[in-house]
């Protein structure tokens, strides 16, 4: 049984679907395929440099550990490494499986199987994905169409974008591509306080709101599924109500937990 809840038992998981696919399919076809999607020529490039990203992951991680024969365990990588460059997509998945070989699947099977002793995370349920996939969506659409300055709703429309994004490659990054989400648009948001703050319009409290629930929901999330501090320690709903605040006796003091 292979653990999926580390990155070797991810990136095993999503090859070992491409590996079965036919030979004559395109390579674009095949990745769509293995990672569950319908992208474009963008979107799966994106997603191919992803999965690159992950092996190079894996490999730092089975290099942390000593007392291992990294040699043994990393041998098959640079065969793994070929089927993601050069990326032909409108070529034969043939010409691409043959680095996939049986051999570099089980070193990735054993690599998972090491770093499933301190390395693991719980998985975000189908209903969760998809609850904050919806939550997001609605938000994007909200902050689109709202009265706030045209420089702050850019700001925060890039970092819910950023969260679509990471919510996307879910599959590949796991709950660490959400955190690194999550901590850039509340950096953001610490950013960008002074202009919350002269966001009068109460046609957008519910904006704000929404965002405010999105990044707790997704805090709680990340904080349980890593086995760490969660980022904030008071709700940001509630910090958020400070930054929009006119009180000017109020701080917008972000405290941050000390992750473990």
């Amino acid at each position: 049984m292979i653990d999926e809840s580390n990155p070797a038992g991810r990136l095993y998981k999503i090859l070992s679907k491409a590996k079965g696919q036919p030979d004559n399919r395109r390579v674009k076809d095949v990745w769509n395929k293995a990672l569950g999607i319908d992208g474009d020529d963008v979107e799966v490039t994106k997603s191919v440099v992803e999965l690159y990203s992950l092996s190079q992951e894996i490999q730092s991680l089975i290099k942390m550990k000593e007392n291992l024969n990294h040699d043994l365990y990393l041998s098959s990588f640079q065969s793994i490494d070929r089927a993601f460059f050069p990326l032909h997509l409108a070529t034969n998945w043939q010409s691409v499986k043959q680095h996939l070989t049986d051999e570099a699947l089980t070193r990735l099977q054993f690599c998972s199987q090491e770093l499933s002793g301190f390395y693991s995370e719980e998985s975000l349920s189908e209903e969760d994905l998809e609850d904050i996939i919806k939550k997001t969506d609605e938000l994007f659409t909200a902050l689109y169409s709202s009265s706030l300055p045209s420089a702050l709703r850019l700001a925060l429309l890039e970092e819910v974008q950023r969260i679509r994004n990471a919510i996307s490659l879910y599959q590949i990054k796991g709950a660490k591509g959400l955190k690194e989400a999550l901590q850039g648009a509340i950096g953001a948001l610490v950013a960008n306080q002074e202009e919350l703050k002269n966001a009068t319009d109460s046609d957008d409290d519910d904006v704000i709101k929404r965002l405010g629930n999105l990044l707790d929901k997704m805090d709680s999330f990340t904080s349980k599924a890593l086995k760490i501090h969660k980022i904030m320690k008071s709700p940001m709903s509630f910090l958020i109500e400070k930054f929009t605040s006119k009180n000017e006796e109020q701080d917008s003091e972000v405290e941050t937990a000390n992750e473990t």
